[in-house]
């Protein structure tokens, strides 16, 4: 279980996770409506700097994959 004072960044995969899990914490971006565009410069803003830190996740999570850190066995004694 994840502690309840750490903040969950998600992306627009998960839309459903805040209905599910209402104790946690979750950062999700906000997003059009259908037919509508988003305006509001906060809104914009909001989404920018959800990006920024998504982006930064995505590539940690890219060079775990990439080294095999998280599937190869440790055999340094």
């Amino acid at each position: 279980m994840i502690p309840k004072y750490i903040l969950n960044v998600f992306d627009l995969g998960y839309l459903g996770v805040e209905n599910d899990f209402h104790e946690q914490k979750s950062y999700i971006p906000n997003r059009n409506k259908k037919n509508q565009e988003l305006l509001q410069e906060e809104v914009i803003e909001h989404n920018k700097n959800h990006f920024r830190k998504r982006i930064v996740i995505e590539h940690v999570i890219c060079r775990l994959k990439k080294y095999r850190i998280m599937s190869d066995i440790f055999r340094n004694k």
